[in-house]
C-alpha cells in the first residue's frame, strides 16, 4: 500500500502531549478517514503546511474543527503511546484557525 507524500487535513486540530510533541488530528481528505500525524518538526503557520517526524507533508484545509473519526484515532494513539496528558494548542499556534485557510 502506497503512503501519501502529502496529507490534506480538514476539521483539524493541533495537540501537545505531556512530553512536548505536537500532532495534527483531523480528517484525511484523500483517504476519507481520521488521521493523527507523527510529531510535527516544521510548521509554517501562515501557509498551514508542516513536515512531521515521518517526513510526510501536511496541508491544513479550511478552518480547524472536530472530526469523530480523527478523535477515535487520537484516543487510540493516546492509549498506545501511554500519553498521560495533552492539550489542544490550535488557537495558540494558529491564531486565525477559524479562517478558511488554503484551498
Amino acid at each position: 500500500m502506497e503512503e501519501e507524500a502529502e496529507v490534506m487535513l480538514q476539521r483539524w486540530s493541533i495537540r501537545k502531549t505531556n512530553v512536548g510533541d505536537l500532532h495534527f488530528v483531523g480528517f484525511n481528505v484523500k483517504k476519507q478517514d481520521g488521521r493523527v500525524s507523527t510529531a510535527i518538526v516544521e510548521f509554517d503557520t501562515k501557509q498551514r503546511i508542516a513536515i512531521t517526524q515521518s517526513g510526510r507533508r501536511y496541508r491544513l484545509i479550511g478552518p480547524a474543527g472536530y472530526d469523530g473519526d480523527a478523535e477515535y484515532v487520537w484516543n487510540w494513539v493516546v492509549r498506545l503511546r501511554s500519553i498521560t496528558a495533552w492539550s489542544d494548542v490550535t488557537a495558540d499556534l494558529v491564531p486565525d484557525w477559524r479562517r478558511e485557510g488554503t484551498p
